[in-house]
This record gives structure tokens, sequence and C-alpha cells, in this order.
């Protein structure tokens, strides 16, 4: 029957010590499985291993969570990358046959470890969140990696930490952050914190949806079927070498998330506004969507005023159909927000004493030191985000650990005649060719067959072309 190119091997050591045990133990001849995760959504890497334990090592080594696993690993033509995991659970025991179990050793990264240890008690005065960011990251992570963070900035900001873990506060200052290049990424500032094989990066959505990454080893083709292997002699490929083309084939696709209108609808990815409430001030505004201010988002009349990846298509809500005619605003900050509002034509002072002349004499305290308007960027960030979330296709191609989450890829795909109704239904949706946005990478190692692949979740954000109706013969 025909197949398609298998995937090759992969090199690797996997050295698992422990402070109980005086030295380490290789697991690499243990191992059934490795699945290594890397995702934008998910600030720390994890790992799953699945060992064949005859030896009763889990037992008398012993493992108990206290251990630390070094994973180094490479192919052929690429670099050579460590991984360093606590484990920190032991799950699906089960006995394969006699005297042989089967077992799974989860990790985490030691950043992420770290972070469920540590709590921050620290006054942050007057800075900008990248600075506070770069300060918990490298005083309470316990980093072995470099952090990443190409695009600063521009916002002072307070807050006096008070027993928050590290990534807490983080997730704080991605609310508050807002770019320095403001005015090249419209109006959202969606930072993301995360964890790659390389390094780790706080960095904003509109950056990584910009920059095109897409250049060499960076074109996926789904590969015709072959009746023979394409390594019959045994030999290895090398990336950047004849074989290149082997490294950008794609074994197996499907969608996972093409598009849930209700769900975006809820989640206010078409249509939300911010209603807001000043404490200080003694105000509260509810903006009706009809007032087109900077408080609302609408898809038909926003979508072009964001920042969308290179080549990408048409809005696909139509402005004639249910959702486009929809009235009622939803997001999930539709509730009174907390923030500073100014009104219109009315800039809001840092001194606030003018505010306050009924309350004289003005006490210590009284006075804002940081507006802050939060909710200005709410709705557009609220879009932009959930919009990753749909148009998904999951791709299987062979490992290649250069590559990493973050990038642009593109996809090509051959005439339909060979494949099944997912191909055609691709090359209806996006053309032959279609630029994808990686969003999360599991890196899959098999040692029967001895095999490496990855598995790519990629999103196109929207269509590849602007879908339109044909006729159809019944």
């Amino acid at each position: 029957m025909p197949a398609f190119h298998n995937a090759y091997g992969l090199e690797f050591n996997l050295i698992l010590t422990s402070p109980r045990m005086s030295q380490s133990v290789d697991l690499k001849y243990m191992v059934n499985e490795i699945n290594m995760y890397e995702d934008i959504f998910g600030p720390f890497m994890r790992i799953e291993i699945v060992l064949t334990d005859a030896l009763g090592l889990v037992d008398k080594f012993p493992v108990v969570g206290d251990e630390e696993l070094a994973f180094t690993y490479f192919v052929k033509g690429t670099g050579t990358y460590t991984q360093t995991f606590k484990v920190y659970r032991l799950s699906h025991r089960t006995i394969a046959k006699a005297r042989q179990h089967t077992v799974v050793l989860h990790g985490i990264s030691k950043p992420g470890h770290k972070n469920s240890l540590e709590y921050v008690y620290k006054p942050y005065i007057q800075k900008k969140p990248h600075e506070i960011v770069n300060d918990l990251y490298n005083n309470y992570l316990s980093p072995d990696k470099p952090l990443e963070i190409p695009v600063k900035t521009v916002n002072p900001y307070t807050r006096v930490s008070t027993g928050q873990n590290p990534l807490q506060l983080i997730n704080m200052m991605i609310a508050e952050s807002k770019s320095e290049k403001a005015s090249d990424y419209k109006k959202p500032s969606n930072y993301l914190f995360y964890e790659d094989h390389k390094k780790f990066k706080y960095v904003p959505i509109d950056f990584l949806l910009e920059k095109n990454f897409a250049g060499k080893n960076k074109n996926f083709f789904l590969n015709v079927p072959q009746k023979e292997s394409q390594f019959e002699k045994g030999e290895s490929p090398t990336i950047g070498g004849e074989d290149e083309a082997y490294f950008k084939s794609i074994t197996s696709f499907k969608f996972a998330d093409e598009f849930d209108n209700l769900d975006g609808v809820h989640r206010g990815s078409y249509m939300n506004e911010v209603n807001i409430i000043d404490p200080i001030l003694k105000r509260f505004k509810m903006h009706p969507i009809q007032e087109k201010t900077k408080h609302q988002f609408e898809y038909v009349r926003d979508f072009d005023d964001l920042t969308h990846m290179p080549n990408s298509g048409e809005k696909f809500i139509l402005p004639e159909g249910d959702v486009g005619k929809a009235t009622k605003p939803y997001a999930t900050h539709r509730r009174m927000m907390i923030t500073q509002f100014e009104k219109d034509n009315e800039k809001y002072p840092v001194d606030s004493s003018a505010y306050f002349k009924e309350m004289q004499p003005f006490k210590p305290g009284d006075q804002l030191l940081d507006p802050r308007q939060r909710h200005k960027n709410l709705p557009e960030s609220i879009h932009e985000l959930n919009n990753l979330m749909h148009h998904v296709l999951e791709i299987t191609v062979p490992g290649n650990p250069d590559m990493t989450i973050g990038e642009h890829i593109i996809i090509q795909v051959p005439q339909p005649t060979a494949f099944d109704g997912e191909t055609t239904r691709f090359i209806e949706l996006y053309g032959q060719q279609a630029t994808f946005f990686v969003t999360a990478i599991r890196h899959i190692y098999s040692s029967e067959p001895d095999q490496y692949r990855m598995v790519l979740s990629c999103s196109a954000e929207t269509y590849g072309k602007d879908p339109t109706g044909m006729k159809v013969l019944l």
C-alpha cells in the first residue's frame, strides 16, 4: 500500500538526577515515547515521558518528585538543545507484562516549577511593565534561558506586590502594557509571556503577526504518497543539505477548529463593549455600540484597523448575515470595570487636586499617581486574542529541532486529485498556498519505530481568500 515518507530518529540523552541519589541515570533505553510541548498561550514548557521500567527504577531510584530531567537532543544538521525539567507528577503506572511496568513521568521547566514556590513582596514604583517583567524573571524564576523583549513598553506603572507568585504579577503587567510601537500596532497591545525551546519571550501579538518569519525550512507541502521509503539505505537526512525538502513534507493534516461563531460572539470576537466605573471621580459610563468611540469593537467596521498577518484574507463575517447585523455586544469585560475615565476633550490630570476641592484639606494619598485608562485597548485586544482561536490547522511533519513557536510558515497543497476531502476543503478556503502562524508545537519521539516528528498547531487568523459561493449541482 502507498505510504508517506517515514519520519527519522532523534539523537538524545535523558538524564535523571535526584538529591536522594549520588549518581544520575540515563533513561534513553527505557523510553517508549517523549512528548514535549511549546505553546504561546502556555507560559512554561512541559514534557511527558512514557517509560518501560523492567528494572524497578521508579521504586529503587526512587522517583518521588524531587528529580530533575536534562533532555539533550539534536538531529543531524541542526543545533544541539538541552531542556531542563523538574519532575512533578508520575501517572498511568500499569503492568505491561511480568516484571515490566510502564509509567509516565511529567515534567515542567525549572522556571515553571519555581513559579509555584515563589511569592513576591516587593514595591514597583513608576516602573515600565517590561522592566517589572524583566526583574521578576531574573530574580524569582531562576532562569536558564534568556528573556527576549523585542518591543519595549512606554507607560509608567506602580504595583506593590502582596504575595502573588511571579506569573500572577507578569499577567498583571500583560494587562497594563502599552507598546512603544502603539502607533504601528494601532489600538491593542496584547503582550504574551511564553517559553520556547530557545528562550523566554515577552512580546505583543501584533509583533508576531506582522513579522514575516517564513523563510528557509519554513515552507511545508503536503507530500504525494510514495510506494517506497525515501531512505531505503538507512541514510540520515541533513537539514540544509540535499535532503532539505524532506524536512518540509507534511504527512497528515486536519482542521482542528475552523470557526465557532457562537463561541466567538460570546467571547466578544465580533462585537464587544466595555462599561466602566471611576471610583475616584464617581463616574460611570456605558458605551452604546453605535457611538463608534474607542471603547467598542465591531467586526465589520473595525477589522481592517488592526494588525494582520502578511497576505491575510478578507473579513468572513458578512454585513448582511445574522452575526454581522447583530446589535447586542458581548465581552468578558462588559461588566463594570474599574478604571480612570476622562470625559470628551478632557485630560485626566496627574495632579488631581482640582477634583477634590470639597475635600480640603488634602491628605497624603489623595492624588492619583498613575492615571490609567485600562478600558481603551480592551475591545480590540479581545478580538485579536480570540481571533487566533479560529481557522486552526494541525499538521504533522518530520521533526526539526530548530523550529519554534511564534513563527510564520507557508503551507502548500497539490491538486486535490490524489487526496481526500480535507485537501479539497483547504484549497477552497485558502487556495493552494497559505500563510499560517504557529501557536503550539508538540515534539514527539517514538522508540518503536525510531521516529521524531512534530505536530504544529497553526492559525490562519482568517480565510486565505474571500469566501464566495458557487453553484451546487444536486
